[in-house]
């Protein structure tokens, strides 16, 4: 089962990883401050995972693999919480962090203009969903999958300390 919930866990975060980057690259949907943390936490999940699948099915070390679906579980939980921040903030449950702003006054001094040029263009504010479906926005779709992810990997690794 241990296995099964890693391979689950890792084609999952790949596949909303690879979403996410076509929203950008092909959609034109850049990512706020927290969509980029959302996307770490997925990361470090297919990191872990993939780690996961080798130990469990190559290596056959079963300890190992319960520990690896655990934190895995952590990390979904994490990301969970993430999510939930962000749809919050999205949907103006609470304010979002300084880093979120997004928009705000323009300076067009040169020197501003010159360090605006420099950085880069602003990331759009985390309170404004960019898309949506039904009416929940890719936090709220993210927050679902990684609450499931993080039951399934909670499962696993409970079923696999009890063996």
């Amino acid at each position: 089962m241990v296995d099964r919930a890693l391979l689950v866990a890792a084609l999952t975060s790949a596949a909303l990883l690879a979403g996410a980057h076509l929203f950008e690259k092909v959609g034109g949907l850049a990512p706020c401050a927290l969509c980029l943390d959302q996307r770490e936490a997925h990361w470090t999940a297919l990191a872990l995972s993939l780690a996961g699948v080798v130990i469990a099915v190559g290596l056959r070390w079963r300890r190992a693999a319960a520990a690896t679906v655990g934190a895995c579980a952590l990390v979904y939980l994490v990301s969970a919480g993430l999510a939930f921040y962000h749809a919050g903030v999205e949907n103006h449950f609470w304010p979002g962090p300084a880093t979120c702003a997004g928009g705000g006054p323009v300076d067009l001094g040169v020197g501003s203009l010159a360090d605006a040029l420099s950085d880069g263009p602003d990331a759009p504010s985390c309170s404004e969903a960019q898309w949506r479906l039904l009416g929940v926005s890719m936090a709220g779709y993210n927050l679902l999958a990684s609450a499931g992810l993080f039951a399934i990997c909670l499962v696993a690794a409970a079923g696999a300390a009890r063996d």
